[in-house]
């Protein structure tokens, strides 16, 4: 009897280990499986290149993962401006943002130094370099500061528009007002240049150079038609100053907090929604913002009509003082060159 009452209470014992282990693996597997929503901000309107690009992100992260990952996409600034959204995504207010490099170099001072003018030899150089040792250094100083630089992208080249003259020479920039960002690099390239920079909110631009506070800007393709500035600028040179590179950044814990294989399904998703940007997205919009400057009777001045060597030339005291901060990062630009 006493024999039956110990296989018995084994039994029992058993029985409550095996249920117990089976609903610690259940719990475990539901935890591995719950769903994860990202807050993702920028500030371009849905049909512009970047608001293309999230949804390209959310659609593919959703597939990928199962639905385990989603995006919750706010353009259009609804977080705030790309500033207050870095600092968002840093304390973990937000988790992901897309921005321009200016905006990040407000947290990543090393940032700022892709601002210089003719830095790279075209869009392919520009991209090769951010994927290499420089992004790789920038992506470090990021995490530093509690950030995850998941890519960098094209967000375009700048050039320069205004509304009193074609620009094909050095001595046709001289005496415009360019209106530009409060940026030392940018203020300092347009003085080189001959040019008198005037700091404005990209808000206030058009009315700006209605009034003739301004007569210009040194647009991407992308503003000269969101903001509609087509329609107060008609001359528009493809000088090609500067890169303007665009960064998904995200909040580094919570990026640390996914398992390897979350991990892996989201750069991999990142990866391949950045190739389709830069293959069908930008160039198609590009094209279109071309074309629709030209229908609204602007007149695009070519690279190739234009005395490059000269402006280059012109821009050198900007790097006199500009390149011993950045060192390390454009010597490694010029030697690819």
């Amino acid at each position: 009897m006493k024999k039956q009452s110990i296989i018995l209470l084994f039994v029992v014992c058993l029985t409550l280990l095996l249920v117990a282990c089976g609903n610690s693996d259940e719990t475990s597997k539901e935890a591995s499986e719950e769903k994860i929503v990202y807050r993702l901000g920028h500030a371009a309107p849905e049909t512009d290149p970047a608001g293309l690009l999230s949804d390209k992100m959310a659609e593919d992260l959703k597939d990928s993962t199962s639905e385990q990952i989603s995006l919750e996409v706010f353009p259009g600034a609804q977080l705030g401006g790309e500033v207050e959204m870095v600092e968002q995504v840093r304390s973990g207010t937000i988790d992901m943002a897309i921005v321009t490099g200016g905006a990040l170099s407000n947290f990543v001072e090393e940032v700022a130094f892709l601002d210089l003018p003719f830095l790279f030899e075209d869009l392919e150089h520009a991209r090769e370099i951010l994927k290499g040792e420089v992004g790789d250094k920038l992506k470090a100083k990021a995490e530093e500061k509690g950030l995850k630089i998941l890519t960098f992208f094209d967000y375009g080249i700048a050039n320069i528009s205004n509304n009193k003259r074609d620009i094909y020479t050095l001595e046709d920039v001289k005496g415009l007002k360019i209106r530009t960002l409060e940026n030392e690099i940018f203020m300092d390239t347009f003085r080189a240049l001959g040019a008198d920079p005037v700091p404005i909110p990209f808000p206030e631009l058009y009315t700006s150079i209605q009034q003739g506070v301004v007569d210009g800007t040194d647009p991407l393709n992308v503003t000269m038609t969101g903001g509609k500035i087509y329609e107060v600028n008609k001359h528009l040179s493809k000088v090609g100053i500067s890169y303007r590179a665009g960064v998904i950044v995200m909040n580094l814990d919570k990026y640390n907090q996914l398992n390897d294989e979350l991990k892996s399904k989201l750069d991999t998703v990142i990866a391949e929604s950045e190739k389709y940007y830069h293959d069908t997205i930008n160039p198609e919009y590009e094209k279109s913002a071309e074309k629709l400057m030209t229908e609204h009777g602007v007149k695009i001045i070519e690279k190739d009509e234009i005395d490059i060597d000269a402006f280059k030339e012109a821009v050198k005291p900007v790097y006199d003082k500009h390149e011993p901060k950045y060192s390390e990062y454009i010597s490694i630009i010029k030697e690819s060159r």
